[in-house]
């Protein structure tokens, strides 16, 4: 007899099963079964406060940049009226904007001064208006390849004080963009693959070219119908490096 009880006893205890560490969800959901009701659960767990801004629901937060569905909002069917003036004017704070690959053809107005970089490639935007620039004291990069541009008023990179980086590439200039000589911390222009026949001696470097105005890290000029052998070796006297210059047969 008190063999068989210790046989039924050591055969229970082989049938169980075995031990599983539960979860915090697990102890949770055992909670809702010990008896402890929706009032009692409210007392013993306090509200927690959150501890800061929470970036948006497939987004991509980076310090003061929010990339959203790609970011961005490059590659939507976006046109030149559907972006009013003063869209982003409401963001103080906001240093990057990116509208790639749309159906816009003109520079939004009214964008923050906090922005350093504007992208604005692969659009059809056919001209850059001083005023569009106007107010972007802070902008440091200015990407407008692969658009249909052809013209630049007068005074538009004067907006951009300090501007460092121009990409213009890509597009239907047929001359170099006016401002560079006079610009003072401007140091990369990219201007491939347009249509400019000539360069001028002052064209990139003030006459009296002097310290105040920074060297050139980069300029691009090949895949133009300029004769590169034609432009004068002055033209360059303010390139930092001979091997930052660009040059080659038009395509």
């Amino acid at each position: 007899m008190k063999a068989t009880i210790i046989f039924l006893l050591l055969a229970r205890v082989s049938w169980a099963g075995p031990f599983q560490q539960s979860g915090l969800f697990d102890f949770m959901l055992e909670d809702e079964a010990s008896g402890i009701g929706p009032e009692d659960r409210n007392h013993a767990l306090p509200d927690l406060e959150p501890l800061g801004p929470v970036c948006p629901f497939r987004c991509q937060c980076h310090l003061r940049v929010v990339q959203c569905s790609d970011l961005e909002l490059g590659t939507n069917p976006l046109k030149s009226p559907g972006i009013e003036n003063g869209a982003f004017q409401g963001m103080k704070k906001l240093s990057y904007i990116r509208i790639a690959d749309t159906n816009i053809t003109t520079i939004p107005q009214g964008l923050p001064a906090s922005l350093t970089e504007l992208h604005l490639d692969g659009n059809k935007i056919s001209k850059i208006d001083a005023a569009s620039l106007k107010g972007l004291n802070n902008l440091a990069k200015l990407g407008l390849s692969f658009n249909s541009i052809s013209v630049v008023d007068n005074g538009s990179l004067a907006n951009t004080p300090h501007l460092r980086e121009l990409h213009l590439d890509n597009n239907k200039l047929i001359k170099v963009p006016g401002g560079l000589a006079e610009h003072k911390y401007i140091q990369v222009v990219y201007l491939h693959n347009n249509n400019i026949a000539a360069v001028g001696p002052n064209d990139f470097c003030p006459p009296g070219y002097n310290t105040k105005k920074a060297s050139y890290s980069g300029v691009s000029l090949f895949s133009n119908p300029v004769q590169y052998w034609e432009i004068q070796p002055s033209t360059f006297r303010c390139v930092y490096v001979r091997s930052a210059i660009h040059l080659g047969n038009y395509k």
